[in-house]
């Protein structure tokens, strides 16, 4: 099952355009969630409106929520912790160039940040410092249930526990999984230096 449809960009009143994700089998269908990166703003959005307002629904979220929610937007399936926590470590800029650049070697500072927190999460779990390092990613996705909450999302932890889910509280299962290439390349170089959490 593909992960997610991108469907036709949504301009809004500045021109813009705006990612939008159909979430396939957790959003009806026709509509769509839009992330504006800059404002940090979510909207669910109808995609079949023939005129009038597409928007259907709009919440503000924090910097750090919309962090969190990238990640779980470009793989809905299947979100590793590593590609969660490496949010919050990369420059803002970094992580929305490795999410959405479709250049090739656009995203070198993403992916050297979630090469290196996996390598830090590999440490952790060796020195039981596991849930120690997680603490603020933890609260991060509690903040971001409450805020997905309207839009008819929740957010679930794999029976293994190694990946978070983007669910739909009414669906019977949970997407199967499915990983993206953008958020992990096998060919990524090992990064130097510790990591330092980062905020713009």
């Amino acid at each position: 099952m593909k992960k997610m449809s991108i469907v036709p960009p949504f301009t809004d009143e500045r021109e813009r355009e705006l990612p939008l994700f159909s979430l396939d089998r957790l959003l009806p269908v026709g509509q769509a969630l839009s992330v504006n990166t800059d404002c940090l703003v979510v909207s669910l959005v109808s995609t079949n409106a023939a005129s009038g307002n597409p928007i259907l629904l709009q919440r503000l979220v924090t910097e750090l929520q919309m962090r969190v929610l990238l990640p779980l937007l470009e793989a809905p399936c299947y979100c590793p912790h590593e590609f969660l926590l490496a949010s919050l470590y990369c420059s803002y800029q970094g992580l929305l160039t490795g999410l959405f650049s479709p250049e090739r070697d656009a995203g070198e500072e993403w992916l050297a940040v979630v090469q290196q927190t996996r390598l830090l999460l590999e440490c952790a779990q060796v020195r039981g410092t596991w849930r120690k390092e997680l603490k603020q990613l933890y609260n991060m996705l509690s903040e971001l249930r409450t805020k997905l909450r309207p839009f008819g999302l929740g957010i679930t932890i794999s029976a293994a526990g190694s990946a978070y889910a983007l669910i739909s509280p009414t669906a019977s299962q949970v997407p199967a999984p499915f990983l993206d290439r953008r958020l992990y390349c096998k060919n990524s170089r090992e990064p130097q230096g510790a990591l330092q959490p980062s905020f713009r």
